[in-house]
């Protein structure tokens, strides 16, 4: 073993060769490994140092092999043994190499945790009690770059991120506590403040990816335009709404009339056919004092509020009306309570002749009611609705609304309304 290695035979120099060849390549495969994995300095360089050494060697006895036939070698007195030392320690300390640090792999180590605190998605930075970085991963330091061009010095570097005045580089929008970079991403940054169980003081600032929140943000943000949009029309048409059922209520109201003057026409052509000397019969003269009064009414009052218009109704009719509560602000529930009422009016005097008539409001937040009652004659059997409460009931349950009929043990009618909620979406 002492011999030269251009002094030994064909065979162990075919050995050699083969062995360090197969050598060099581990070598050559660890340093990546450990250049990959980010390695300490010291492992990288002594793996590339051993590496150099051997890859040198392998050229030295290709030139002394008697297999390449160069008879005219370097001729260099190293023995062969020594050669075969060196490869072989040479492979043992790049395999330990390798297999000591894919077994640290199994273990938690500074190495492994700031390793892992680089590839976090999340861009994160601790600062101490003097303002300096202590651990910063590569998503804070390429967030800072996007941001303002640079990476994390000191904390006002970050902190003068979240100030109002603030201006990102040109490619970068900031809203808020969110920046839209370049590519479309958009990251928010948070401050927090926390204290270590050695009571020394650390601030954390975090960047996290919202690029899909505020997709949705900003897709709600239209959303909620067109809804103030619909709210508005619908508003609109509500008023136009209203209008239009007043007009109905005004037509229906016209038709009562056409129809009690058409009773007290026929009702006196009828007495007139008579020989007339008896005195005129007094439900004749009452349908002709009602007809008389509705027509005088609704050509001498059309523009004034329907309660009081209910108020004079029954002044007309000789009907005393008793109002406890207050009617309510709101003109669309106010306008169906008093249509309930005036409902009332008509039915107490048409059937069942009463002298004096109840009308009590009440409200809550959220909605508004009306109860209705008389102290005519009792029905004698259940209310069937005819075309005015059918109608009645079909305006209420339009807008929501609930309305009962109590027959017995007086007549009694319930409207509740709810109301508009205020304010905009």
């Amino acid at each position: 073993m002492m011999t030269c290695f251009y002094q030994a035979s064909s065979l162990w120099q075919t050995v050699l060769l083969i062995l360090s060849q197969l050598t060099v390549i581990s070598l050559a495969a660890g340093a990546i490994v450990l250049f990959k994995r980010k390695c300490k300095l010291t492992k990288q360089f002594g793996m590339g140092a051993v590496f150099t050494l051997n890859a040198v060697m392998y050229i030295v006895m290709q030139l002394d092999s008697q297999l390449t036939g160069n008879t005219q070698g370097l001729h260099l007195h190293i023995p062969y043994g020594v050669l075969l030392a060196v490869t072989l320690l040479s492979l043992v300390y790049g395999a330990f190499a390798v297999l000591s640090e894919t077994g640290n792999r199994k273990a938690i180590s500074h190495s492994s945790i700031k390793e892992a605190f680089d590839n976090l998605p999340t861009a994160v930075c601790f600062f101490n009690e003097s303002g300096l970085p202590v651990l910063c991963n590569l998503a804070m330091q390429r967030f800072s770059f996007a941001v303002c061009g640079k990476d994390v010095q000191f904390i006002t570097d970050l902190e003068s991120f979240l100030s109002d005045d603030f201006v990102p580089v040109a490619e970068v929008r900031k809203d808020g506590k969110v920046f839209i970079l370049d590519d479309g991403s958009a990251w928010r940054l948070e401050k927090r403040t926390f204290t270590h169980e050695s009571g020394e003081s650390y601030t954390q600032y975090i960047a996290a990816d919202v690029t899909d929140l505020q997709k949705s943000r900003v897709e709600l943000t239209k959303e909620n335009e067109q809804l103030r949009y619909v709210q508005a029309e619908l508003k609109r048409l509500s008023a136009n709404v209203v209008a239009i059922t007043r007009e109905e209520e005004i037509l229906n109201t016209k038709m009562r009339v056409h129809d009690e003057m058409g009773k007290c026409l026929v009702a006196a052509q009828k007495y007139l056919k008579t020989d007339c000397t008896e005195s005129i019969p007094d439900s004749l003269a009452a349908a002709w004092q009602r007809a008389v009064s509705m027509l005088k009414y609704s050509n001498d009052t059309p523009d004034e509020d329907m309660l009081l218009q209910i108020r004079k109704t029954c002044e007309y009719v000789k009907l005393a009306f008793v109002q406890t509560g207050d009617l309510p602000k709101q003109e669309r529930v106010a306008y169906l309570l008093t249509c309930a009422v005036r409902e009332c009016v008509t039915n107490a005097v048409r059937y069942a002749e009463a002298t004096e008539l109840h009308a009590a409001f009440a409200e809550n937040e959220t909605e508004a009611t009306v109860t209705v009652t008389n102290n005519g004659k009792i029905p004698e059997w259940e209310i069937v609705e005819g075309g005015g409460l059918s109608t009645l009931r079909r305006r209420v349950e339009r807008a929501g609304g609930v309305m009962t009929v109590q027959s017995f043990p007086e007549f009694k009618l319930t409207v509740t309304v709810p109301k508009e909620k205020e304010g905009v979406l």
